[in-house]
């Protein structure tokens, strides 16, 4: 089983992403499970194979321990924990070859506390990579591109996974959006131009310390984009997975 974990900022497109990839796995005859470890989804655009919501509500829990939506969520997460072993149980029942996975709509929940690095760690082991979405929406502005990619740095840096850097809601975007956003991946100069154009003041010298930090990084050099509606990008990212499958390259991300 190799595990692909979706992680990004909420409303940056997860949830149908997660959905989307899963039926065009099926179609390819791609043996997949989809897993949803948020407990506090009202509704999914897909039905999850194995769901943390049978085990733990979010409404329940501010029920149980009368606590209000954001203690409650902020528990719920942590409960996680107590059911890794059902959860992981459940997942090799079905056998599948890939597992995508459908974190928590509040990233920070799922990322920056234990659990979040504790269940990859745990479900996917070292079969297992983050794909990590940039919402297309918000990356057309240079400042916004760059606080992305440092919150995408900071997500790599705490599960120590393969990352894959997945642009999503590429059909909201005109052509010369998307050419300018291509163009900021493919040459840091740009965005550094881009930048000094855009910002002021303080926050102008911070993207650029920011952008130079990026750039010294080695953050990757392109991007996959992605529509969910249209289902454009989802073979090329198989095809990184996949080599990151069987070749257990350490930080492949896109071409």
């Amino acid at each position: 089983m190799f595990f692909v974990f979706f992680i990004g900022t909420a409303g940056s497109g997860k949830s149908t992403l997660t959905g989307v990839f899963a039926e065009w796995l099926k179609q390819h005859d791609v043996n997949v499970a989809t897993v949803n470890l948020d407990p506090g989804v009202r509704k999914l655009p897909y039905a999850p194979d194995v769901d943390v919501r049978d085990y733990v509500r979010v409404e329940d829990v501010m029920l149980n321990y009368e606590l209000g939506p954001n203690g409650a969520l902020i528990l719920s997460i942590d409960m996680l924990i107590g059911e890794i072993d059902r959860l992981k149980n459940e997942i090799e029942e079905l056998r599948p070859d890939y597992v995508l996975v459908d974190t928590p709509g509040q990233m920070e929940l799922f990322a920056y506390r234990s659990v979040g690095p504790y269940l990859v760690s745990v479900l996917g082991g070292d079969r297992c990579a983050i794909v990590y979405l940039v919402d297309g929406v918000l990356a057309s502005n240079p400042l916004s591109y760059v606080s992305i990619f440092l919150l995408g740095l900071s997500v790599q840096y705490r599960f120590n996974k393969p990352q894959i850097y997945v642009l999503t809601k590429k059909d909201m975007l005109s052509e010369e959006d998307l050419n300018r956003i291509l163009e900021w991946s493919e040459d840091h100069m740009s965005l550094l131009n881009a930048i000094d154009l855009e910002g002021r003041g303080l926050r102008r010298e911070m993207s650029l310390r920011i952008c130079e930090l990026l750039s010294e990084m080695g953050l990757p050099s392109g991007l996959i984009l992605t529509s969910s509606v249209k289902w454009e990008g989802l073979d090329d990212l198989y095809a990184v997975l996949q080599r990151i499958c069987a070749g257990g390259e350490d930080f492949v991300v896109y071409e």
